[in-house]
């Protein structure tokens, strides 16, 4: 009888799996390869990204979906922190027509790799954690990136912080074996000399550095007006608290990105507190669109006084950003969904008011950038904007 039951029990939970797997296929799905570092040193930001785009990909999915009712379903794909990863990654996905479209959510550093796939791939790859200068001298046909760039952003940034704090020199610090931080650096300085701000010491470190005993010490001798970063923002939070642990206390700023992270909050130990940079967002921004996404991501993280990660909700914002571009593609043809980036006119979304031209390729524009001051708890106050919402 025991072996009956058991018979009749693994029956029933068969014929549900094939009954459940028969419903599956017959739903329509565009499955889209999301790229990120799920493994190795960068996954716990990775897995922030990926949580971002999860609930894009849900609330277009419970809106029902694209193109009269497809559903977008990202499937994972491991970047392991490794460029000849991606690249490999990469060349099987372009050999499967199927796939309409890439999403890379990788460093700039892999994103110029890509790059030189894509023009011979001819498939559309979506960049949402990009925001590097573009190295390039081609506008980046293929490659479409979301994040601010430091052409658009640190003319406005460096032209207020010079006003507000009277900013004659400056000191720089360097992540010097990261591109990300070498490029938007090599803007910065150009910038800062246009406007007449000195760059009085300029200090290297290496990715994942923890003791800045030295940088902390050049940079003390030099008495800068302010303290410019370009690092990564787990580093750029550890070499903000060793300098406010020295006692400096002149404004810090950065390059693009460095503090406006949350691991650059959370490594920063709260001496972060004060510092100016560029986000995709701000969190006192009162516009609904932007309101209702704190809601739901404190919501779903069970965080009610923590702010979703700058790079989560570029993510988020721009999944739905996807769903507008599949839906204005003519066919889901790579050729077509590429295409279908120029529709992308004066949308509102998350990070504003956005568009794609062919001018500002490979990035998107946006009327202005968002410059944001961190407030109690890493919180993104909007520069020089109204008493925060809460």
């Amino acid at each position: 009888m025991k072996r009956s039951l058991t018979s009749l029990t693994a029956g029933v939970v068969l014929s549900a799996v094939l009954y459940s797997g028969a419903a599956v296929a017959q739903e329509k799905m565009i499955r889209i390869p999301f790229l990120t570092n799920f493994t190795g040193p960068s996954a716990p930001f990775s897995l922030r990204v990926w949580r971002g785009a999860e609930a894009g990909m849900a609330e277009v999915n419970a809106q029902g979906g694209v193109r009269g009712g497809m559903k977008i379903e990202f499937f994972k794909v491991d970047n392991r922190s490794e460029t000849q990863t991606a690249l490999t990654e990469y060349r099987r996905a372009c050999a499967n027509q199927e796939i309409p479209i890439y999403w890379a959510a990788v460093s700039s550093k892999d994103i110029d790799a890509l790059y030189e796939v894509a023009k011979d791939c001819s498939m559309a790859t979506f960049a949402s954690t990009s925001g590097s200068h573009w190295i390039h001298p081609d506008p980046g046909k293929w490659v479409y990136r979301y994040l601010p760039v430091p052409t658009q952003v640190l003319p406005v940034q460096y032209q207020k912080l010079k006003a507000e704090f009277n900013v004659k020199t400056a000191a720089l610090a360097i992540e010097s074996d990261n591109n990300f931080a070498v490029f938007n650096a090599k803007i910065a300085k150009e910038i800062l000399e246009k406007l007449g701000v000195k760059i009085v010491v300029e200090v290297d470190s290496k990715l994942h550095e923890t003791n800045f005993a030295s940088q902390v010490s050049a940079i003390r001798a030099a008495r800068p007006d302010i303290i410019i970063l370009s690092l990564n923002t787990d580093s750029g939070g550890r070499l903000t608290r060793q300098i406010r642990e020295r006692g400096i206390t002149v404004p810090i700023s950065d390059t693009g990105y460095t503090v406006v992270g949350r691991d650059y909050w959370e490594n920063s130990q709260g001496t972060g507190i004060g510092a100016i940079g560029s986000s995709i967002y701000a969190s006192s921004d009162p516009r609904p669109i932007v309101q209702d996404w704190i809601k739901k991501w404190r919501a779903a993280t069970n965080n009610p006084t923590t702010d979703p990660d700058p790079y989560e909700t570029s993510t988020y914002d721009a999944v739905l950003v996807l769903a507008k571009i599949l839906n204005n593609a003519k066919s889901l043809s790579r050729q077509d969904v590429a295409d279908a980036f120029m529709t992308i006119n004066s949308m509102e979304t998350i990070s504003g008011t956005i568009s794609y031209r062919k001018q500002d390729l490979p990035d998107v524009f946006r009327s202005e950038p968002i410059l944001v001051k961190l407030g109690e708890n890493g919180r993104l106050e909007r520069w020089g904007a109204p008493p925060a919402m809460r």
